[in-house]
């Protein structure tokens, strides 16, 4: 048998066996605990630090050879996005439902009475983190060896945000009649245990491409009558998340054209016009969620969310300690008003660095990072509106949807070229729409059919296999002359 050590973990003093020679990140991901690896324990990021005798270790490379204590970092409320500009009709039902948003980084569950009114919110960051940023670092992980974890993992913490939204109003979870769940295709997947193989490979098909209704009691133990509302994918990559979005946004029966850009960690986008519906999803990337970015971090106490050119403003009100994507939009928006940037995104200074406060700056790897995301996220848009055979100028309504959408400056966001600058009075942050249309479907199951018929509706435009994707892609990642 491999020899043991021990493992004190601090400030509970909670006692953990491992393995000797497992590292200090495997021992935590298989009790459950939580710490942030973005890289999925690769070593690239440096963001699993612990410390250990007084000193930061990474944990991803910290091998366990002795007994230790370990002190975690201390766990910082996440600005979680949990409303949406889109009100919800009381459409009725049975008993109380529960509505639940998976977002790769984070976590909703709502509490809905009777009459379809949300009685109770909780939030949470996606436990799955541990295992990488984004969804091809989750798939990776599946692949190699962790899918168990990784379905117990979210459906851990999305019991227990279910048992603290009962229990804050005074509601026993045996009383849940409904329970729907939305996603992207990778996160509804491994929710349901379902293997991602599709997801890693051309063609990229959905497996989950029918609504169902199934009993809940596996997944949810607490609540043995309630029914497990599942909502079918457009694509490998545009999931039951963007046909929520649609659903809410109500894109299915609109005459406008309008184009709805969900950005988080993934960029999925929907642009309708004359009744007809196109979808695409890109690979931003965690940069605009600040895990790809050298200071980079999520939207809480001491993350820079602001700035221009003369301050910013950090979160909680406390001393800077990184920068989260609203703020990473901002500076980038300031150095190309200061003319830090040339049009390739090289950075004009002797240092090839943007200092934002004393010991928080912007590298040259930071900026290409951020034009992968704007110039994938840019591009989507572009090759969808020449699908359709229009002008992105033609536009009616821009819709934000998500965390990163709502506190995001419209004007910074088209003069970096992350949307287009024709879109510039037109943008809509609408908060979030997902979450909505999970609302809509827990308190009336009944519209669960109209999500296939969305389905059915809603083309798929596969970027990489677009001719033209390349050469856009290219182009809009480079940084446009000044706005007029």
């Amino acid at each position: 048998m491999t020899p043991e050590v021990s493992v004190t973990l601090m400030p509970q003093g909670r006692l953990l066996s491992a393995r000797k020679g497992e590292t200090l990140l495997s021992l935590l991901r298989r009790e459950g605990i939580f710490v942030e690896a973005p890289c999925g324990g690769s070593g690239r990021c440096g963001k699993c630090k612990v410390l250990i005798n007084g000193e930061p270790v990474s944990a991803c490379r910290f091998l366990l050879e002795t007994d230790i204590s370990v002190t975690l970092p201390q766990k910082s409320e996440n600005r979680i996005l949990t409303e949406s500009a889109v009100s919800v009709s009381p459409l009725g039902g049975k008993g109380c439902a529960a509505a639940f948003d998976i977002g790769t980084t984070t976590v909703v569950c709502f509490l809905l009475d009777p009459a379809g009114q949300q009685i109770a919110v909780k939030s949470m960051h996606n436990p799955q983190s541990m295992f990488g940023a984004d969804v091809v670092s989750r798939i990776r992980a599946a692949q190699s060896g962790h899918m168990a974890a990784l379905t117990a993992s979210i459906r851990k913490g999305m019991n227990s945000l279910l048992l603290d939204c009962c229990h804050s109003c005074g509601l026993a979870p045996e009383g849940i009649r409904y329970i729907s769940v939305v996603g992207n295709s990778c996160m509804q997947q491994l929710f349901l245990g379902l293997s991602t193989e599709n997801l890693s490979a051309i063609p990229f098909r959905p497996v989950i491409t029918n609504s169902s209704v199934t009993n809940a009691e596996e997944i949810f133990p607490r609540c043995p009558e309630a029914k497990l509302l599942t909502v079918p994918d457009i694509s490998g990559y545009a999931g039951a998340d963007t046909v929520a979005c649609i659903l809410a946004a109500g894109l299915y029966e609109s005459d406008k054209t309008t184009l709805l850009v969900d950005i988080g960690t993934n960029g999925e986008m929907v642009l309708c016009h004359k009744g007809r519906m196109v979808a695409c999803a890109t690979a931003a990337g965690p940069a605009l969620e600040g895990a790809s970015i050298s200071c980079g971090m999520r939207a809480a106490a001491g993350a820079i969310d602001h700035a221009d050119l003369w301050s910013y403003s950090v979160l909680g009100g406390t001393q800077a300690t990184g920068i989260c994507g609203s703020g990473l939009v901002d500076a980038v928006a300031v150095m190309c008003r200061k003319g830090l940037l040339n049009f390739r995104g090289r950075i004009l200074t002797s240092d090839h660095r943007f200092p934002l406060c004393p010991g928080i700056s912007l590298t040259q790897e930071d900026i290409r990072q951020v034009q992968l995301a704007k110039g994938a996220i840019a591009a989507g848009i572009e090759l969808m509106a020449q699908h359709l055979g229009i002008a992105t100028a033609e536009i009616d309504s821009c819709l934000l949807a998500g965390a990163f959408g709502s506190f995001l400056d419209p004007e910074n966001a088209c003069r970096i070229g992350l949307l287009p600058q024709s879109l510039l009075g037109k943008i809509v942050p609408c908060g979030n729409l997902a979450g909505s249309g999970a609302k809509m479907l827990a308190a009336g199951p009944q519209l669960l059919p109209l999500c296939d018929r969305i389905v059915a509706r809603t083309e798929y435009l596969e970027l990489a296999s677009v001719p033209a994707f390349q050469r856009t892609f290219a182009k809009c990642m480079q940084f446009q002359e000044e706005m007029p």
